[in-house]
C-alpha cells in the first residue's frame, strides 16, 4: 500500500445487555369518587423510566370496556408502554407484577403471580391524568378483573387505595469505548463505572455542576473528581414514605 494513503477511518462499538427492574407506587386518594368514572376512562399514573423505556399505571375504577355504562364488578389495572428512548415503534417483552398495598404497613394485602407480556410502542401518548383509552385498544398488558370490588373495599382504609407494579425487562446499553494516549476526566470516569459493571447512565446535575452515577449513586465534580455517595432508601422505607405523604389542602 502506498505510503502517501491516509490513515484509515477506525471506529468502535460496545454494547452491555443487563436486566433492569423497578416499581411504581400509584396511590388513588378519594377512592370512592373514582367509582362514578364510567367504563373504559383510566386513572393514569406518572411515566416512570425502567431499562432504558418510559412506562405507566393504568387505573379503571369500571373496567376497560367503554360500551360499559353500569358499575363494574372488579376494577381493571394495566401496565402500558408510553415511550422509549428513540421515540421509534418497540416491542418490548417484560415481566410485570400488581399488588395492593396495605395502608398501615405496605405490604402486600393481595396479588397476583408475576406474568410475561410483550408491550408496543407506536408514538406518542398521554402521560398522565383521566384519560380513555383509544377504541379500547390501547391498554397494555394486566388484568381486566383485578380484584372483585366486594374484595377490595374490604381493604380500603381512610377511602384510599395504593397499587405498586413492580416490572423487569433487559436493557441494552452502550459502553464507552475509550482508546486514547491521555483520555479527559469524564472518560475515565465512564471507563470507571463500566469496569465494575455499575454503568448505567450518567445524569448531568445542573445545580451542582456535576454528574450522577445513575446506579451507584457516586456525584462527580466536571473536573472528575468524586464528591460523595448519598445512601439510596430501601424499598420499604420508600413505600412507607409514599403512603404516609399528605395529600395537599383543597
Amino acid at each position: 500500500m502506498s505510503s502517501s494513503m491516509p490513515p484509515p477511518s477506525r471506529f468502535a462499538s460496545c454494547f452491555v445487555a443487563k436486566p433492569a427492574r423497578g416499581f411504581q407506587v400509584l396511590r388513588i386518594d378519594g377512592y370512592s369518587w373514582t367509582k362514578g368514572l364510567p367504563g373504559g376512562e383510566r386513572v393514569t399514573s406518572d411515566v416512570f423510566a425502567v431499562g432504558g423505556r418510559h412506562w405507566c399505571v393504568d387505573y379503571y375504577p369500571n373496567g376497560a370496556d367503554a360500551s360499559a355504562d353500569d358499575e363494574s364488578a372488579a376494577i381493571a389495572l394495566y401496565l402500558r408502554l408510553v415511550g422509549t428512548h428513540r421515540q421509534i415503534k418497540e416491542r418490548v417483552r417484560a415481566r410485570y407484577k400488581f399488588t395492593l398495598l396495605d395502608l398501615a404497613t405496605g405490604d402486600a394485602a393481595y396479588e397476583r403471580p408475576e406474568e410475561t407480556g410483550v408491550f408496543t410502542f407506536a408514538g406518542h401518548q398521554a402521560a398522565y391524568g383521566v384519560q380513555a383509552a383509544a377504541g379500547g385498544g390501547d391498554v397494555g398488558c394486566g388484568y381486566a378483573a383485578f380484584i372483585t370490588r366486594v374484595e377490595l373495599e374490604g381493604m380500603i382504609m381512610d377511602d384510599r387505595l395504593a397499587i405498586r407494579c413492580d416490572i423487569g425487562v433487559t436493557e441494552v446499553a452502550p459502553l464507552p469505548v475509550v482508546v486514547a494516549d491521555n483520555p479527559s476526566p469524564m472518560a475515565k470516569i465512564l471507563c470507571d463505572c463500566a469496569s465494575r459493571h455499575k454503568y448505567n447512565y450518567l445524569g448531568y446535575n445542573s445545580y451542582n455542576e456535576g454528574y450522577t452515577d445513575g446506579v451507584g449513586g457516586e456525584f462527580y465534580g466536571l473536573d472528575g473528581s468524586r464528591r460523595g455517595q448519598e445512601p439510596p432508601l430501601d424499598d420499604k422505607e420508600y413505600i412507607r414514605r409514599c403512603l404516609a405523604a399528605k395529600r395537599p389542602r383543597e
